[in-house]
């Protein structure tokens, strides 16, 4: 016979000793950040090497596992936590989320009802409330924290698509592809997708042509809107954007809020980059009117700085999610009688969800409200000196105005006779960037903002200091230079 099975547990001891060890390679990870370059991985059939072996038969002695990971994962990881990190929308990262992720993990609490999570439910339904006080949305709000601004933005739609037909008086039998969406041809990618998934269709997202300063243009949306309904169409919904992924533009919130009033549109607002800087004395002022949004998304794992993955959905009237998403087999009716006890599985699409908001709340509670917000101000400044540079300088043209803590731009040459050569900026700044990926000191991304390749930097690292901004643009500068040499 074969040794008998126990258990999958490590003895106490040794376990305290792994995780010791294990926190030395955290440790040592944030000590020589800097001194890693930014993007360090070879080629993908390179790193798929370094994983390629049979399913492991037996178990390995744990300080050969970790030695693995330290030689082949974080050595070949792109390092968002460096400072020098500027792509995308990526959170710095709090210090303060890594011991509540390692007991998150250990407790292994599922959200889905409360006799199975109960600190871990009402934790999370604090954290709601903090967050809705944090940027000034109603605290009496429901909300959930999921996996990102994609499926916030998803569950967001299904809500307005479950309860808006109601509040228009319309019949079951009216057709799906009948509803409207208006959201600025700036709007995130997955308020097509939400669109199509819930058999709204993708043709039924209507795009409304932005303003100059890359904000939704409200008198075509009205106009649009207008035409629609003599048409015989059903516009029942406006996303907003407060915080457009290419530019940081924020919408006329207040506006939106008013246009969906006297249309009795639903009010979803996109607002999973820039929503934590209502908060602040320094950008607030730009979201006047995220109050009155129907629905909210905002990412935690964003601008609070919380390590991925950390979305959120905010809904104004908590019944509404229930509405939506309450649904009982009989296998999860056990413990749903008991009116005190909040199950979390009836106002969210998902059963199953981690123990997530855990690092949200030691976040909150590690640094307080007002170092967070200093913290996103500093993050603006930072952009809004990167964008004083550029505007000082006569080799690099800004492409759009800076409204939070993102900056497109170009490398044009000294040489003014390029300036207007479109296709010849086009190609030296796809250049440039993929000079600068193989380069690993920096890491930024690429755009285009009304046809324009642009360098496309954004900040959202409290790491990141104004001494960062001018060495990269003076990194971009050289790369710039050797490029258009390669190309004369």
């Amino acid at each position: 016979m074969g040794k008998k099975f126990m258990s999958l547990d490590f003895d106490p001891e040794e376990l305290r000793r792994i995780l010791y060890k294990t926190s030395d390679s955290v440790v040592d990870l944030f000590k020589g950040m800097r001194a890693r370059k930014v993007f360090q991985a070879g080629s993908p059939k390179d790193i798929r090497g370094l994983f390629s072996e049979p399913l492991p038969r037996d178990g390995a002695a744990f300080d050969d596992i970790l030695e693995e990971i330290n030689e082949k994962v974080i050595a070949n990881s792109t390092m968002s936590i460096n400072p020098k990190f500027l792509a995308y929308f990526t959170g710095g990262a709090s210090q303060a989320a890594i011991p509540a992720e390692m007991i998150a993990a250990a407790l292994n609490q599922n959200m889905a009802k409360w006799h199975i999570s109960p600190s871990a439910t009402e934790l999370e339904r604090q954290v709601i409330r903090w967050i809705c006080e944090f940027i000034g949305y109603p605290v009496t709000a429901g909300g959930c924290i999921i996996s990102g601004g994609s499926q916030a933005n998803f569950e967001g739609l299904a809500v307005a698509r479950k309860v808006q037909p109601q509040r228009l008086g319309l019949t079951d039998k009216k057709p799906l592809s009948d509803l409207l969406i208006y959201v600025s041809s700036e709007g995130h990618s997955s308020i097509e997708k939400a669109a199509d998934v819930l058999g709204i269709g993708r043709e039924n997202v209507i795009k409304i042509p932005p303003k100059d300063d890359h904000t939704i243009d409200c008198a075509k949306l009205r106009e649009r809107i207008r035409a629609d309904k003599e048409a015989g169409r059903t516009p029942f919904c406006v996303a907003g954007n407060a915080g457009t992924v290419n530019t940081g533009a924020v919408d006329p919130l207040d506006e939106l809020a008013a246009i969906c009033a006297e249309n009795n549109l639903w009010f979803h607002i996109d607002a999973a980059y820039g929503g934590p800087a209502a908060g602040t004395e320094k950008a607030g002022a730009a979201f006047k009117g995220l109050e009155k949004g129907d629905s909210v998304t905002i990412d935690p794992h964003k601008w609070f700085y919380v390590p991925f993955e950390a979305g959120c959905l905010l809904v104004k009237d908590p019944a509404h999610l229930r509405e939506t998403f309450r649904l009982l087999p009989d296998y999860l009716r056990s413990d749903v009688d008991k009116s005190e006890r909040f199950n979390y599985m009836e106002y969210t699409f998902e059963l199953t969800r981690s123990f997530k908001a855990l690092k949200i709340w030691t976040t909150f509670k590690a640094y307080g409200a007002e170092a967070l917000r200093k913290a996103i101000e500093a993050d603006i400044e930072k952009i809004h000196h990167l964008g004083g540079l550029i505007d000082k300088s006569e080799d690099f043209e800004r492409l759009a105005p800076v409204q939070l803590s993102v900056v497109c731009f170009r490398y044009r040459t000294q040489d003014k006779t390029k300036w207007t050569d479109e296709s010849y900026l086009d190609d030296l700044n796809r250049r440039i960037l993929e000079t600068v990926e193989r380069d690993g000191r920096f890491f930024v991304t690429g755009t285009k903002v009304k046809g324009k390749t642009a360098i496309r930097v954004a900040c959202m690292n409290h790491r990141t200091t104004c001494e960062d901004m001018e060495s990269l643009l003076l990194i971009l500068r050289e790369f710039g230079v050797r490029n258009a040499k390669q190309q004369s």
